[in-house]
């Protein structure tokens, strides 16, 4: 069975109100999800995955709309986030407030993860759900998207934003479906897509935030940190790193000159903060590159060429090499002790 993790009582308020805005019976719902109203009204409560997912599967039952997920996006507010929601508000830009999304958002649960592909000409933001039982994913999906969106509006006070393009994993619904769809992303939105993603210019990311606070800022993120801490994630800069080449794998080799101007600083600091944490830069990217390509081993069927050059290796036997002196096996062997299993 999928391990669902956990998710933020915070989290789940926004579903609640659109079930109570379109009279859910929310009290059925939360006793068949073994959940109660004074545990869900405790703002850092954390609720298994798998109620949380009983409660949005009756949630969609009982409303019978394609469009649910969607529609809570309506619901959304510095809350729905935990303490990442007034992250966001007091930092510069937009790219700034998605940047500590992708450092913070186990503190809203695991729903899933967030990372950020940037080219010079585009941002592609994107979502991967862990979530695999329909119908919650869609919903899921339609509801971080949307919300996503929905926040940035009220962040910048432009609701007039719009990315080019919205793609979505699940099949294209009927035609006034697809309206509804158009009217929440003003844009157009593509269905049976690989990803989950908003896709833009990427001048975008560098639209300003209303009301930044710096020092606000400092006090939220120590708070941040210390949540994280109780729950067990690591919250060093070796995490920051690691997830910043995530971010950039699969679109061409992360540089460490990027990554540490991301991060606010100069290669010679990067290197000398990461040593203080016991890493190193080049252990850190091998762990990332080791993680994402017994990932795309054990879930896909891409070629191996065609993983080497996503990993940026110089070529297949770099790749195979690398593979092996980590797990003692090649990438073939560990795809077909993973099929056998």
């Amino acid at each position: 069975m999928n391990d669902l993790g956990q998710i933020s009582a915070a989290a789940l308020q926004q579903y609640l109100a659109h079930g109570e805005d379109r009279g859910l019976d929310i009290d059925a719902a939360m006793t068949i999800a073994g959940l109660s109203r004074d545990t869900l009204s405790q703002p850092d409560a954390r609720i298994d995955g798998e109620d949380f997912e009983a409660l949005l599967h009756h949630l969609i039952l009982q409303a019978n709309d394609p469009l649910f997920g969607l529609r809570t996006s309506a619901f959304i507010q510095p809350g729905s986030y935990n303490v990442i929601g007034y992250i966001a508000m007091s930092v510069g830009t937009l790219h700034e407030a998605l940047d500590k999304v992708t450092l913070y958002e186990k503190l809203v649960g695991d729903m899933g993860t967030t990372d950020i592909a940037l080219t010079p000409e585009q941002a592609q933001i994107r979502w991967n759900c862990r979530y695999t039982r329909q119908p919650a994913r869609q919903h899921l999906i339609d509801n971080v998207l949307s919300s996503w969106l929905c926040y940035a509006r009220w962040l910048t006070g432009n609701q007039q934003l719009a990315p080019h393009q919205v793609w979505l994993e699940h099949a294209a619904p009927d035609n006034a479906s697809k309206a509804a769809y158009h009217d929440i992303f003003q844009c157009e939105v593509c269905f049976n897509k690989p990803v989950s993603a908003l896709i833009g210019p990427a001048q975008l990311l560098d639209l300003p935030i209303r009301q930044p606070d710096p020092l606000l800022l400092s006090t939220l993120e120590s708070h941040a940190i210390a949540q994280l801490d109780k729950l067990g994630v690591e919250t060093g800069l070796a995490r920051r790193v690691r997830q910043c080449i995530h971010d950039a794998i699969g679109h061409t080799l992360p540089r460490k000159e990027n990554i540490a101007e991301r991060l606010g600083m100069n290669v010679r600091t990067l290197h000398r903060h990461l040593a203080d944490e016991g890493h190193s830069w080049q252990k850190l990217l091998d762990e990332v590159r080791l993680q994402e390509a017994r990932h795309q081993l054990r879930q896909t069927r891409k070629p191996q060429a065609e993983i080497a050059e996503a990993l940026g290796y110089s070529d297949i036997r770099s790749f195979q090499r690398s593979f092996k002196r980590h797990t003692g096996m090649t990438p073939g062997q560990y795809r077909q002790q993973e099929l056998q299993d």
